[in-house]
């Protein structure tokens, strides 16, 4: 088993996962741009997997890869009606203006829904030393226990 920062349990490596998809936590590594708040002050709930954000800014991502973001009102007003969107030029200029007067994101905040689990900032390299070492004791519990 994998014990994260905050305690809990993740068995994945003791069941054999390869990896884990830890973008979200990076996020809030020192380094990164993305601001920490952007993060920290939301929680899995406030997360929609969806492609609006790829439709409103024309961005040819596949459709079979939506994304998982931190929800704003246009997200929301427009989930579920991304063909909708895709069809309607103004509503599309509406979410370029909104970004331009800083009424929502510049870009938007790809979030797992496992966001309340970080609760601070870090360095990258001190992220990268922490899942090793908690690597490092799942497996020495699973060849000793």
């Amino acid at each position: 088993m994998l014990v994260l920062e905050d305690g809990t349990i993740w068995p994945g490596l003791a069941l054999g996962a390869a990896g884990a998809l830890v973008g979200t936590r990076f996020l809030v590594a020192a380094e990164a741009l993305t601001p920490a708040e952007a993060v920290v002050e939301h929680g899995g709930e406030d997360t929609l997997r969806t492609r609006v954000s790829d439709v409103a800014r024309e961005a040819p991502w596949p459709s079979r890869y939506p994304a998982r973001t931190i929800r704003n009102a246009f997200f929301d007003q427009w989930n579920g009606r991304e063909d909708e969107l895709a069809a309607d030029p103004a509503a599309r200029a509406a979410y370029r203006d909104a970004i331009a007067a800083g009424r929502l994101p510049a870009d938007p905040v790809w979030a797992s829904e496992a966001i309340d689990l970080i609760t601070g900032l870090a360095p990258a390299g001190s992220i990268v030393a922490d899942l090793v070492a908690e690597a490092h004791r799942a497996l020495a519990a699973i060849v000793i226990g």
